[in-house]
């Protein structure tokens, strides 16, 4: 079976999975909408839900590019799977289901960072493996933009989990949706053949 016959079946698991990361992040953004006070809405927080939305949101466009990928493996199927599932826990730690001993998500995201930023990291890493799946031509065609963006996010991860302060939090949050929606709208702006 060819990637053609294959692969639309796979597209249909990432979907359901990626729909329900996209879902959780934004009945987040609602309930934030509905009791700002309750929830202790601040620009650290809301920075890393809206790049945890921007990376799902492109994830999911690129991933457009397991149609070159010439034969699925079961080990294959079930990396991007477990990539994808990922992806769902960015959301998941963003908007726990309980916050009241942290008193906001703000201070809910700062006392969790290591989780929060090795997750991150390890969907960093799973990332270049993802992009080994999808063939030579595709690390050639990305060039030297992904290493340097993939460090910069590495980086990023580990300045994360070791800063404590709210205002260093804060500047690198900002600094990550920025990085991060720029190198996609370079990057990944259209699906054409490079």
């Amino acid at each position: 079976m060819g990637p053609d016959q294959s692969y639309p079946h796979i597209r249909v698991v990432l979907s359901i999975v990626l729909g329900l990361g996209i879902a959780t992040l934004l009945k987040g953004i609602a309930s934030i909408i509905q009791h700002p006070r309750r929830y202790g809405w601040s620009w650290i927080h809301m920075s890393w839900v809206v790049w945890a939305l921007t990376s799902i949101v492109t994830f999911w466009w690129w991933e457009f590019r397991l149609t070159e990928v010439p034969t699925w493996t079961f080990e294959s199927y079930l990396f991007v799977i477990t990539y994808c599932a990922l992806y769902l826990m960015l959301p998941a730690l963003l908007f726990p289901d309980d916050i009241r001993e942290f008193g906001s998500y703000e201070n809910y995201l700062i006392q969790r960072r290591a989780r929060f930023f090795g997750l991150i990291a390890l969907v960093t890493v799973m990332d270049v493996i993802d992009t080994s799946i999808k063939g030579r031509a595709r690390w050639h065609t990305l060039g030297i933009a992904y290493p340097i963006h993939i460090v910069v996010l590495l980086v990023a991860c580990v300045l994360g989990a070791t800063l404590q302060r709210k205002r260093p939090h804060l500047v690198l949050a900002l600094f990550a949706l920025v990085h991060q929606v720029a190198y996609f709208v370079i990057e990944y702006f259209t699906l054409s053949v490079d």
